[in-house]
């Protein structure tokens, strides 16, 4: 058993960066990882679970003139959870995944019983509070609080030596009693800004609100689900349909419209 110990400490995972954030551009959570493999560890297969609501994944990739795409990949479902397998060839991987939408203004709960199939060294998780939520509560008590002036908190924590096979739940509680997205608000704010421009009267002053310090695909990663969509579709037109009730694109494989909540 101390040999098995041993054994799977040399295999894994460097360094991961774990981003949780509801409600940002859409009604549901994003969740974005990243992960480096350990270098003798190339083309063993790594897989990690995906929160059970997960409606969909997409693996991030840029090619050598730096331009990203979102590639639609696999959830497998075994041993009880959904997983996703990490290409055994690449050192390093980034994905993105949506859960189905939060329906209606109601209370939001999220759970997510995070496992890894390989040990981590270290692993960065984030968890951000949507602007327009109330009474926000988190599983992470030792996570330290950034805010920006508009209210946008981020709680971060880095995790160490997470063992293979062993769920760690995450989770996140708070009312959204408007159902507005962060987006929403943000936007908001600045539409707000320019109208006091307009009329003449002193412009709010307006900081720009904190994205995660991510590599650069983070900052188009938090992007609504439609740039994704388009990006997919003029690669592949065949992988998209429209929602029979509001016409917004929907990915082969989602289960639900992310504008309107419809079942598809």
């Amino acid at each position: 058993m101390y040999l098995f110990l041993i054994i799977s400490h040399l295999f894994g995972m460097d360094n991961g960066r774990l981003s949780i954030i509801p409600e940002y551009d859409y009604n549901g959570v994003t969740i974005l990882f990243s992960g480096q493999r350990d270098s003798i560890d190339i083309g063993r297969l790594q897989s990690m679970t995906v929160p059970a609501n997960t409606d969909s994944v997409f693996l991030i990739i840029t090619d050598d003139d730096k331009n990203i795409y979102f590639e639609q990949y696999d959830i497998i479902s075994r041993n009880g959870y959904d997983w996703i397998d990490f290409p055994s060839e690449t050192g390093r991987y980034s994905f993105m995944m949506k859960t189905g939408p939060f329906i209606g203004p109601e209370s939001r709960n999220f759970n997510y019983d995070l496992i890894f199939s390989f040990f981590v060294k270290n692993l960065l998780l984030e968890i951000q509070q949507p602007l327009g939520s109330q009474n926000f509560l988190h599983s992470e008590s030792e996570a330290t609080v950034d805010s920006d002036q508009h209210g946008l908190r981020s709680y971060t924590i880095e995790l160490s030596n997470i063992p293979l096979n062993k769920p760690r739940n995450i989770w996140i509680r708070y009312d959204n009693p408007d159902a507005f997205t962060s987006l929403t608000l943000l936007s908001k704010m600045m539409s707000d800004t320019n109208e006091d421009e307009r009329k003449g009267q002193p412009a709010k002053n307006i900081i720009r609100y904190k994205l995660y310090v991510w590599e650069p695909l983070l900052a188009i990663a938090v992007v609504t689900i439609i740039i994704a969509a388009v990006l997919i579709l003029l690669k592949d037109q065949k992988k998209t349909n429209a929602c029979p009730k509001c016409t917004q694109l929907i990915f082969r494989g989602q289960k639900f419209c992310p504008n309107c909540g419809n079942k598809v």
